[in-house]
């Protein structure tokens, strides 16, 4: 149909009683368009009815409003509907049944101060602004993030602060606030303030760790590559040196190359790659010592930066 909402249109128009009921954000059966539904209800003045509360189960837990049960612990689906755009918390009126007034309050609240953004870190800040004004009193504020004409709601409070969170590393946002009325009547939206985060962790990084094996005239040494930062790796070397008359006769994992006490490790073709955060072990076997000693430059159980991992631009070393 290429107007959903005439059917809607043709009730309201006759004031007949509809109620725009049971829908979710998405579904294995199909993915409604949550935005224009929500959009088109607020347009026409009509009610609707999210699926559902908590307790879904069979695969579509995700249609949970709350997580088990409790309305602290909204899903993002949960945020969606009564927070987001033409969301619950904009359009809905308490029922004087339930204690509203009924005094058809229209008029919306005064813009909120310009936010002062405080204690930004790489994942989060503080926003403080001056209070909105009311003729019935303000009872909360909305917090976004403002990105040209779209805006993403970042979260509601009742006070003049507000902590944000999870935000990303080394990225600029505008964030601005709306304020409510009890009537749900919402002010102009404020100024905008500028906030960059900081920088995270390096995404690059890695460590070794040595385990030795001895078994008399020679031992196993487990190496294991630690890929310390959130980038994968993308081919790499390792070089270390024997003291000695140490030598090296076979190993696991790596292709491994001595040139008197010097020793080189190169990937496998199954080795090659160790994603971020993880690691990947070889095992030099046989070296064959006249003395109990460790290789220089990487000591037992402990791990230290691996100068010589060869970063994905340089490829010096490979075969």
């Amino acid at each position: 149909m290429d107007q959903p909402e005439a059917p809607a249109v043709s009730f309201t128009t006759r004031k007949l009683p509809l109620v725009v009921g049971e829908f979710g954000h998405d579904h294995s059966d199909g993915n409604p368009d949550e935005d224009a539904i929500m959009a088109t209800a607020r347009e026409l003045r009509l009610g609707y009815l999210g699926w559902s509360w908590s307790g879904n189960g069979g695969g579509v837990e995700y249609l949970d409003l709350a997580a088990d049960f409790d309305a602290t612990r909204r899903t993002p689906w949960g945020q969606r509907l009564f927070h987001g755009p033409d969301g619950i918390r904009q359009t809905s009126r308490e029922a004087s049944v339930y204690g509203g007034n009924g005094s058809g309050d229209t008029r919306p609240p005064t813009a909120p101060g310009v936010p002062k953004a405080s204690e930004v870190t790489a994942t989060g800040a503080r926003l403080t602004w001056a209070a909105a004004t009311d003729d019935t009193g303000v009872t909360g504020y909305d917090v976004v993030s403002v990105n040209g004409p779209a805006e993403t709601p970042v979260t509601t409070t009742t006070g003049t602060s507000a902590a944000l969170t999870g935000l990303t590393p080394a990225t600029a946002y505008t964030f601005a606030v709306y304020a409510r009325d009890a009537a749900g009547n919402r002010s102009p939206r404020s100024a905008g303030v500028a906030v960059t985060t900081a920088a995270g962790p390096s995404a690059d990084g890695c460590a070794v760790g040595y385990r030795l094996h001895d078994w008399g005239t020679g031992f196993n040494a487990d190496v294991t590559i630690h890929n310390t930062g959130t980038r994968p790796v993308q081919g790499w070397r390792l070089d270390f040196a024997l003291p000695g008359g140490q030598t090296v006769t076979s190993a696991w994992n790596a292709k491994v190359v001595q040139e008197g006490t010097r020793v080189r490790a190169t990937h496998e073709p199954w080795t090659e790659t160790i994603p971020g955060r993880r690691q990947c072990e070889l095992r030099p076997e046989r070296l064959v010592h006249r003395r109990h000693r460790c290789p220089r430059r990487l000591h037992p159980e402990r791990r230290r930066l691996c100068q010589a991992l060869t970063p994905p631009a340089s490829r010096e070393g490979r075969p």
